[in-house]
Parts: structure tokens; sequence; C-alpha cells
């Protein structure tokens, strides 16, 4: 487990710093219930995302932080079940808001997302949460490309072919 990262948010971002490094999935605990081998990502940390994290202001001013976060992961596909690499390239952007004006700023409309500013923000934290809200809710192989499910049939690792039940249930409802 990597040693906990802390920042200053609005420090962080008043003095346009910037951090980046690797991480590896499994110092990333929430994650694993979403990866398709939670156990290998615990065993093994090989599986690394690459991160930056930077502070500035926006054009009005406000402090805000960019996370940018590449590399992959293994879900698992709920059409087939089997792992799928699912890509993670994304870039997010989050207002800092002082607690005071929290509600207040929550009622503007705004692209970016915001946090409240925090000095001790966890950045490993951070990092695991941009990935959660950024995963898709029901990854699947591209249609068709599911090796153990094929239209009509059910396709054992045994490579026996049975006939689904189902099937007979279509040819009825043709009638």
């Amino acid at each position: 487990m990597l040693e906990q990262q802390l920042i200053d948010s609005l420090d962080f971002a008043n003095r346009n710093q910037e951090v980046q490094g690797e991480i590896a999935l499994s110092s990333m605990p929430r994650l694993w219930d979403v990866l398709a081998d939670s156990n290998d990502c615990v065993e093994s940390s090989r599986e690394k995302i690459s991160y930056v994290l930077r502070g500035f202001h926006d054009k009005n001013g406000r402090p805000m932080l960019e996370i940018e976060v590449e590399g992959s992961c293994q879900l698992r596909c709920q059409r087939c079940l089997e792992a799928i690499i699912y890509p993670l390239k994304m870039t997010s952007q989050l207002h800092l808001v002082d607690r005071c004006d929290w509600d207040e700023f929550s009622c503007e409309k705004e692209d970016a997302d915001s946090i409240p500013a925090n000095n001790q923000l966890d950045v490993i934290a951070l990092l695991e949460d941009e990935i959660l809200l950024n995963l898709p809710f029901a990854p699947m192989h591209v249609a068709g490309t599911c090796r153990s499910v094929m239209e009509g049939y059910l396709v054992e690792k045994e490579d026996q072919v049975k006939e689904n039940p189902f099937a007979v249930l279509s040819g009825m409802k043709k009638r």
C-alpha cells in the first residue's frame, strides 16, 4: 500500500502546483469490487495507472484542480462475464469551494464539478473517486465478440454446444 499523499487543495491551486506519478490499482481498495479479478489485484501490483494533478485558477479567478488519468484495468463484461480490458483516459476539472460558500456555489450552473476545499485532501482517494465515477455502469465487449455467448446457443467451456431452452420460446413468439 502506498503512503497517503495529502495536499492543501487551496494552496495547491493558488501556487499552480502539479504532481504526477504512477499508482497501482491494488492501492485503491474501493476499485476492487468492479475489477474482473480483485484477487489478482491484491496479490499483484502490475496494473498501474499514471496520473497528473494540477492546480490552477479558472477565467473567473476561482481555484480549480485538473486530474488526468491514463492506463487500463480489467472489468467484467456483463454479457459474458469474461474479463474486458477497459482503457482509462480521462480528464476532470473540479472547482474548489470553501465550505461556508458551498450552498451558494452548488446552485450555480457550471461546466466543472465542485468539491469542498480541504487542507488535508487525499490525492489517492481523489483519483479513486474520479476513476469510479468515470467507469461504465455495465461494461460489455463489443456486440458479437463475447466468447461464451452466441445467439440461440450457449457455448460451454468444453466446446460442447447445447441448444438454449429459450430458443423454443422465440419460435413460439413468431406464430
